[in-house]
């Protein structure tokens, strides 16, 4: 019975490590790179300092597992330095592209809609 036991034991266990994404320490590097460049690149996102909606922007914002980005971020571009906000998100999407390959990330494959643009309070927001 025991013998058994010790069996069924190592088959749930082999089973246990066989499902769900790869968590290789190279996996957990790249997350980890890629969650302090969304960081970074939300700091860089002022969405302060426009009058007008008509004056704020938004940008893609990291990837998903089926290409597209995961979301997006409006700002102002009177305050942000667009330049940098920009070279930051194309190094985050790049970061993040390479972590969800490493570790097998699935995706739902849905799209992600650009959402409208609204200004309150004299911030730049995403609706």
């Amino acid at each position: 019975m025991t013998v058994l036991a010790g069996k069924l034991g190592a088959w749930a266990a082999a089973l246990a490590l066989s499902s769900g994404p790869v968590k290789s320490e190279r996996a957990e590097a790249l997350k980890q790179q890629a969650e302090r460049l969304a960081t970074e690149a939300r700091a860089l996102a002022n969405p302060s300092g426009c009058a007008k909606v008509e004056e704020c922007e938004m940008a893609a914002f990291g990837a998903k597992a089926c290409g597209g980005p995961r979301e997006f971020i409006a700002y102002c571009p009177h305050t942000t330095d667009v330049k940098a906000l920009r070279d930051k998100l194309a190094e985050l999407e790049k970061a993040e592209r390479a972590w969800l390959e490493e570790a097998h990330v699935p995706s739902n494959c849905g799209l992600t809609r650009r959402p409208r643009i609204r200004l309150m309070d004299g911030m730049c927001r995403a609706r």
